[in-house]
């Protein structure tokens, strides 16, 4: 089975008490400022179900008790599906799950170091290398096929990430229904058809809000038909405490609930009982730089936090979390990872989003991802703490051993070695004299090592070829619909 057990080390981000007053909390918002849809239709939904709208200022108020409603009707166990089973991702709360960060719309070049414009090239290639990446166990196209029109790239993205990876694709660029409906048509193709796909799932799809407090129409209502088909779906929040929402992160996580909850009120009342994610990509504005401060510790805290609210409704949760403001791999990329995601781990969120890119998620880094593959096995390493057991303490064992002796050769040792201890694979624990010997290679270099392996013997199983036929067509069907509907 993929995916780190989750953790037993003893966390809490939020007190039960202040779970509820969070809850409380966002029903009065929903119900007293509302939200804004940009869609009609969506509206409608609402006001036929019982909220107040008003269809000028495209806002609506949300009763408290249709949004319990709502969180009691979803499906929250859930297993995202991969073309290869072995990669089936299996949401029940016992295992968190990594994913590579998504939507980069830049690469720095693995040959020349130059940050360009990302391909199809980029994006087939990075899927085979997160293929070969333990840590990565969910797709998230980390860059878009910058190197097609923008109307069609959304459903371009998701055909060559499903060509390019057996694991689960989670897809984020929904930007209107009749995308939404090509998307499910590559998804059925792949899967074997539209019932298919709805029993195994091999993609999901996230719908980010414009916070504070405001869902746009097109990509809600392409979140709508994707539930009725059975793909499982996540509203995303993005709050920037400070600017987006308030400079508190209890306030932001409010918004981000806010946001969510509407997004999953409108998914139910359309399909009930389709499967949902809570989702959060929260974190602070700088105020220095006027810029978002996606590795900073705020970021850490509003997923952590909005991790033990989504589990309080019963719900899995993805995050964003393994993030980085830097522009290049080495140290500020590292820590800022590292400190942005560790909580998350602790607080035993679901899935973890971050594996691959730098400059607060727009560029992707080869080297890097290789990087966070192992930083995310120290960080689960973390989180499982210490576990206390007859075996674990292996008290017979220390006596027979006794004083002065080794306990090298017992086979207790080989036994629980790879279970109690991380296995470095990039990091360098020789002697200085060693790494001198073998050329004073930084973990860059020896990342930059790893990716050329891989890219040079790693083999993805190949989508059958009647498939990749229907793929084309599926694509210029698409281009031909997009464009007659003036949606290009």
């Amino acid at each position: 089975m993929i995916g780190f057990p989750k953790g037993k080390v003893a966390f809490q981000m939020i007190q039960k008490k202040d779970l509820d007053s969070l809850h409380w909390g966002t029903l009065d918002v929903l119900e007293n400022a509302g939200i804004k849809v940009f869609s009609k239709e969506c509206l409608k939904l609402l006001e036929d179900a019982g909220a107040s709208v008003n269809y000028k200022t495209s806002n609506a108020k949300i009763p408290g008790n249709l949004v319990e409603e709502a969180i009691h009707k979803a499906k929250k166990n859930i297993t995202l599906c991969a073309r290869t089973p072995k990669y089936d991702v299996v949401l029940d709360g016992r295992r968190v799950y990594c994913t590579t960060d998504g939507n980069g719309t830049s690469v720095m070049d693995f040959n020349t170091g130059k940050r360009r414009m990302s391909t199809s090239e980029d994006l087939a290639m990075v899927g085979k290398v997160a293929n070969a990446l333990d840590s990565a166990h969910i797709f998230w196209p980390c860059v878009s096929c910058q190197d097609v029109p923008d109307y069609i790239r959304h459903v371009v993205d998701l055909k060559v990430a499903l060509s390019s990876i057996e694991k689960h694709v989670q897809i984020e660029t929904t930007s209107h229904r009749r995308e939404a409906k090509w998307l499910i048509e590559l998804g059925a193709a792949l899967a074997g058809d539209e019932k298919a796909l709805r029993r195994r799932p091999i993609f999901s799809s996230m719908h980010c809000p414009f916070s504070p407090l405001q869902l746009d129409g097109g990509s809600t209502e392409g979140a709508l038909v994707l539930a009725r088909a059975g793909v499982p779906i996540s509203f995303y929040g993005m709050p920037q405490a400070g600017i987006t929402g308030p400079v508190t992160l209890a306030g932001s996580i409010i918004v981000n609930n806010a946001e969510v909850l509407a997004g999953l009120t409108m998914a139910q009342l359309t399909a009930p009982g389709s499967p949902f994610m809570y989702g959060t990509g929260g974190a602070a504005f700088d105020m220095r730089t006027m810029t978002w401060a996606g590795g900073g510790p705020e970021r850490a805290l509003i997923s952590a936090g909005a991790g033990e609210l989504a589990h309080h409704y019963g719900f899995s949760i993805l995050c964003g979390g393994i993030v980085t403001s830097a522009k290049l791999p080495g140290p500020q990329a590292c820590y800022e990872k590292m400190s942005s995601g560790l909580p998350q781990f602790y607080a035993g969120c679901d899935m973890i989003a971050g594996l691959g890119l730098l400059d607060d998620v727009t560029m992707l880094s080869y080297e890097q991802m290789v990087i966070d593959d192992e930083m995310a096995r120290i960080m689960a390493r973390l989180a499982f703490g210490v576990t206390v057991d007859d075996d674990h303490m292996a008290i017979d064992l220390i006596k027979k051993v006794g004083p002065g002796g080794s306990f090298l050769p017992e086979r207790h040792t080989m036994q629980w070695l790879n279970k109690e201890h991380f296995m470095t694979d990039i990091t360098d624990r020789r002697t200085g004299e060693s790494w001198e010997a073998d050329g004073r290679k930084s973990v860059v270099d020896r990342a930059r090592e790893k990716v050329k392996k891989i890219m040079k013997e790693h083999v993805v199983s190949p989508i059958p070829s009647d498939t990749e036929r229907d793929f084309e067509a599926i694509v210029e069907r698409a281009d031909k619909d997009i464009k007659e509907h003036g949606l290009a």
